[in-house]
């Protein structure tokens, strides 16, 4: 239990603690002396823990009691019973109305949070345990506690030539890094099904990108990314990187990036006049994995400030006699953990994708 669950538990009662207090010490002390303040604090402290029909119960009970004791005193009809009466009633309706506001705008807040979130789970789709050939698993992390997508952004979509994968980090954060994510997701999953390399790919998601860039008045939207092709004839990967980190691969001698040629991101290669930059190949044995991540997994820092070592944790828990406990959920399980526990909290989006051709396949 939080703090704050906690400390509204034990604060809960103090409304009708009040009110007894007050009519207790009303009947038991000498008339010179007045509680009924007590009942006036009692409305706006229900305001504070209590949902519109019990902050209502609370105000028609301290009012009731209110009069009950003025009218057991003698003094229903003095102006002095007046004056309370009223102001009690002010401060009650007062504490009432904050209440059905402050109600209405949490369920209006519910919803549009509500809605952002299915927008969001639409835009960052679930990752299934297998697509084609391949088995995966992963996580992903928005820097924003409150946000389910920030900046980070991956798809897998299945085609002709074999299943395709995109893992891209995109520049700048907040709104316009999610509407680029969009972009670039979306300009993904239509290239991966219908263009035959991934350097087509590449290039749609660069168009896009670059009328996305005119319809903001001229600001540079690119995506550092990496794009993977299994086909599901051979035991190859096709890799293209356009300015990411590189993937890794985790096998029998340990863990080591895959070379891949040096490209700018998308969104920047047509607007400096880089050449087109095609594929490569690397072949796979059984049991090989593939780790791809965003720089927000490799620049996590702990508290003496040093970045979190991917490559090098990952050898020293599954190289050697601990390489048969290799499996995309394990080492999946462990970098969430592991990086968890290495930084407090992370300070950019994170996103991790581990990848493991296999013979079986199942429909995506």
């Amino acid at each position: 239990m939080t703090e704050s669950a906690s400390r509204s538990r034990w604060l809960a009662p103090l409304p009708w603690v009040l009110i007894a207090m007050s009519v207790t010490l009303e009947l038991t002390t000498p008339s010179a002396y007045s509680y009924l303040s007590l009942l006036s604090a009692a409305t706006p402290i229900a305001a504070l823990y209590y949902r519109t029909p019990w902050v209502i119960a609370v105000a028609v009970t301290g009012a009731a009691a209110m009069a009950s004791l003025q009218i057991d005193q003698g003094r229903a009809y003095s102006a002095h019973f007046g004056v309370d009466f009223s102001a009690n009633a002010v401060i009650a309706g007062a504490a009432v109305f904050f209440t059905v506001s402050s109600t209405r705008s949490s369920q209006q807040l519910e919803r549009v949070q509500a809605l952002a979130e299915a927008a969001q789970r639409a835009l960052l789709r679930p990752l299934p345990r297998r697509v084609g050939s391949v088995a995966m698993a992963g996580f992903y992390r928005a820097a924003d506690a409150e946000a389910l997508v920030g900046g980070d952004l991956y798809g897998v979509r299945q085609s002709t030539w074999g299943t395709r994968m995109i893992l891209g980090d995109v520049r700048g954060k907040g709104n316009g890094a999610v509407a680029t994510v969009a972009t670039a997701l979306a300009t993904f999953r239509e290239a991966a099904a219908v263009q035959e390399t991934l350097g087509d790919v590449a290039e749609r998601i660069e168009t896009a990108l670059m009328l996305d860039s005119a319809d903001a008045h001229d600001e540079e939207l690119f995506v550092t990314a990496v794009l993977l092709e299994f086909p599901s004839d051979e035991p190859v990967v096709r890799l293209l990187n356009r300015g990411h980190p590189p993937v890794l691969l985790l096998d029998a001698e340990g863990v080591r990036p895959l070379d891949a040629p040096f490209a700018l991101p998308l969104g920047l290669g047509p607007m400096l006049g880089t050449a087109r930059q095609d594929e490569v190949t690397h072949r796979l044995t059984d049991g090989d994995l593939l780790v791809a991540y965003s720089d927000g997994i490799t620049e996590a820092r702990d508290t003496q400030d040093n970045f979190y070592p991917l490559t090098t944790r990952l050898g020293s828990h599954f190289a050697g006699r601990n390489g048969s406990r290799r499996s995309p959920a394990r080492v999946a399980e462990f970098i969430e953990q592991d990086v968890g526990t290495w930084a407090e909290t992370l300070k950019d989006d994170a996103v991790v994708l581990v990848l493991e051709r296999t013979d079986r396949r199942t429909a995506s």
